[in-house]
Formats: structure tokens, sequence, C-alpha cells
């Protein structure tokens, strides 16, 4: 169950990575496309201030002929810098200030054009007495200038603070991708690894010469169905064998196996053979199997060594010798789900040892399975579910608690069944008739009913 939630939650951080890299590149491409856009804003802000310095440097000079104190250059500077503005207007990521100062210093530069009087294609130059005026438009052009790359730089920085957040994000979000995606590989891998070896495992069942026990073929189905990730499939296939057994049993126990009506004989045989089903009935009710549980265990982990020895796992059994009540069958099968669950356990930790003890208490029998690796689960898994099914069939319990190193941290878990202990009994085999040899079913009632039914 958890192998099963990892695996749906890296499908969720596939999607969801996969989501966050097309999310961050698209906000990277439009923020390096702001970056460009204020980038051409500041070198054309450059450009048209240099315009304006060169046509007042020729003007300190006095050299009314120059190509920068033309009217079409100083005409030109006013357009670069009405396009630098329509670039701000059109990138509208700035600030109102900046907007409000680009507009001063159009209006700024315009003035200061003015202030250069001009006669034919030239400007003339100002007597000395109109020098300061000159002076002091273009300072406000330098100013205004000045003021507005400083806002600009400033929002440049702003800009790469937020492209480098963006490139962490980035970087993250493809490492997650990559990471995610190659877990993914790997546990399909890994996935398709044990449907092979459940594959062969049934073919080897399938080709052996060797009778296969029903629990055996249980195991290898309910171990493909949760591969597949059916576990209701798989406890649905348990419930039934399961059920089926329990008709069985039952039939044989109380209701319908060979015994009963015969036809065509006189009152004593009536009466005889109605005093045997009696007695036979009161033995069957009387009689309650009970099993030998010590060696019952060896063979279950002898069953699993193939597992454990793949997997490096040490079992360490320690049993008091114990009659336990129920059929063999039963409590074969509790042990081998609950060796089972504490193998599986192992697999997520380091030190991969089993610990089964088993000890007499008074009328009870306490076996307990130690296993190193995760906790008690909130949820049942499906190996500890069907035995807990089981367990109840042979009027038993289970526990469960988990296992805490000296820090106090949990190392594993620990599976406690409680069985109900009892006394080996034998059944002496009574002579059969040949009468009754050819019953065919059971009857149930009192002597005087059956004697009835006998009659009629």
């Amino acid at each position: 169950m958890l192998l099963q939630r990892f695996s749906k939650s890296k499908i969720w951080l596939v999607g969801l990575s996969s989501v966050a890299l097309f999310g961050v590149g698209h906000m990277f491409k439009d923020l390096s496309s702001r970056y460009k856009s204020v980038g051409d804003i500041r070198n054309g802000l450059q450009i048209c201030s240099a315009r304006a310095h060169q046509t007042y440097t020729a003007s300190l000079l006095g050299d009314s002929s120059s190509i920068y104190m033309d009217s079409n250059f100083t005409s030109a500077s006013e357009e670069c810098f009405a396009e630098a503005t329509n670039l701000v207007e059109d990138y509208q990521g700035l600030s109102d200030t900046i907007s409000k100062k680009i507009n001063a210093l159009n209006s700024n530069v315009h003035w200061f054009h003015e202030s250069l009087r001009g006669t034919g294609k030239g400007f003339s130059v100002k007597e000395a007495q109109g020098t300061s005026a000159i002076d002091s438009k273009y300072q406000q052009v330098e100013e205004s200038v000045d003021s507005t790359l400083e806002l600009i730089d400033s929002h440049v920085d702003g800009l790469n603070n937020s492209l480098g957040n963006l490139k962490v994000a980035l970087s993250l979000a493809a490492l997650i991708l990559i990471a995610s995606g190659a877990w993914e590989i790997i546990e399909r891998r890994r996935h398709d690894k044990d449907k092979r070896e459940v594959e062969d495992e049934a073919l080897g069942e399938l080709v052996s010469d060797d009778v296969s026990t029903a629990m055996k073929v249980e195991e290898i189905i309910v171990n493909a169905l949760e591969l597949n990730e059916m576990t209701h499939c798989s406890k649905l296939l348990t419930t039934y064998r399961q059920n089926v057994l329990k008709t069985i049993e039952q039939a044989q126990a109380t209701g319908v196996t060979p015994m009963a009506m015969v036809s065509g004989l006189d009152e004593t045989e009536i009466a005889e053979t109605a005093q045997k089903v009696w007695d036979e009935s009161e033995l069957i009710t009387e009689v309650v199997p009970t099993t030998d549980l010590e060696p019952l265990t060896s063979k279950v982990v002898d069953h699993l060594a193939n597992k454990l020895i793949a997997d490096g796992i040490i079992v360490d059994m320690n049993m008091d010798d114990a009659i336990i009540k129920g059929e063999s069958e039963t409590l074969e099968q509790v042990l081998y789900y609950v060796v089972l669950d504490a193998l599986k356990n192992t697999d997520h930790a380091t030190d991969k040892k089993i610990s089964v003890k088993g000890k007499t208490l008074g009328s009870v029998y306490n076996l307990e399975v130690c296993s190193h690796g995760e906790g008690r689960d909130k949820s049942e898994n499906t190996s500890i579910t069907i035995a807990k099914e089981l367990v109840s069939e042979v009027s038993g319990r289970m526990e469960f608690a988990n296992l805490y190193n000296e820090e106090k941290d949990i190392v594993g878990r620990k599976v406690r069944v409680i069985l109900k202990t009892g006394e080996a009994r034998e059944v002496e085999p009574q002579e059969i008739s040949p009468a009754s040899k050819t019953l065919v079913r059971l009857e149930k009632g009192t002597k005087r009913e059956i004697m009835e039914r006998l009659n009629s």
C-alpha cells in the first residue's frame, strides 16, 4: 500500500514539475523580453543625450557652420528623444515617475534648442550675455537625463534579481522533473522485473512434476494482483477461497457427509441405524481439531526459504511446544501471512532480521513475530487483513505494536497472535457396517425424528 501511494505521488510530482517548468519558462521568456526592451530604452536615451551634448559643444566653440548646429540635426535629436518616450509608453512596465521624467526631458531638450537662435540651416552663436542661458538649459537637459537613467537602472536591477530567481526556479523544476522521471523509469523497470519473476514462478509451477499446493498458487495469484494494484481483487480471491473451505468444513462437520437414508429395513435395523447416526453425530460435535504449532511454523519458514535467502534475511525462532485448537491448514495460512508481512517489512530496514517467539501462558499461546523496518501501519495491508480473517476462524485474535530503539525511535513492528491451547486427541476408527457404506447424506435431529424418516 505504501509503495502504491509513492507511485501515485511520483505521477503527481512529474505532472506538477512539468507544469511548473512550463510556467516558469514562460515567465522567464516574458521577463527576458522586458529586460531587452528596457535596455533599448536606456541605450536610446544615451544616444540622444550624446547628440544634445555634441550640439552644446559646438555652440561653446562658436562653430556656427558645424553639422551639429544644423537645424536638421537638432530636429533629429528631438525626434530621438520622442522615440524614446514612445518606447517608455509602449513598455508599460516602468513607473509613472520615469514617464514624467522623460516627458520633462523632451521639454528641456526643445527649449535648449530654442535657446540657440538659428538662421537658415544653422544656428548663430549668441553673444556673451546669452551664453549663460544656453548653459542653464543644457544643464537641465543633463540633469533630466541623469535622473531618468538612474531610475531606469534601478528598474533594471529589479529585473536582474527577478531573472536570477526565475533561473533558480527553472533549474529546480527541471531537476525535479528529471529526478522524478528517472525515478519513475527505475520503478517501472523494477515493476516489470517483479512481474517477470511472478510469471516465471507461475510457469515453474505449471511445468513442475510436484503437485502445487493451494497456498502456493494463491500466493502467486495474490502477488500478481498486488503488482497490478488490484488489492481488492486479491482480498476477494482469498476471501472466496476461505469461504469455500469453510463451507466444506461445515458440511463435513454438521450437514452433508455420508451417513443417512436407508429404506427397506425392519424396525430393529431402523433402530440400530438411527442409534449409529446419533452416536456419530455426537462424536463429530465433541471432537475439536488440534495442531502442533512448532513444526507448522518451521514448515512455513521453509516454504519462504527462497525469499529469505535471496534477501539475506535471518529468522530467529524460539517457540514452546504447544498443541493449538484449530485446523492445521487454517493455522498454517495464518502463520504464512504473518511471516510474509514481516518479510516484506524488512525491505525498509538495514537490519534484515525476523524474530519468531512463542510461549504458552495458561490456556492461551502467545506468538510474537517481530521485524525491523516500518512501524505499525495505520491502514492494514493485504497480508495482515487475510491473517486477521483466518485467525478469527480458530477463535484467536491479533494485536499490533511498534518496536523502539534506545533513542525511542520506531525501528519496526511486532505482530502478536493469541491462540487457544488444547490437547491432542485421537479418535479410534469404528467398524463400519456394509449398510453404512451406502449412506449418502447426514440426517440432523433427535433419534425419534431420524427413526420416523427411516420409516417413511
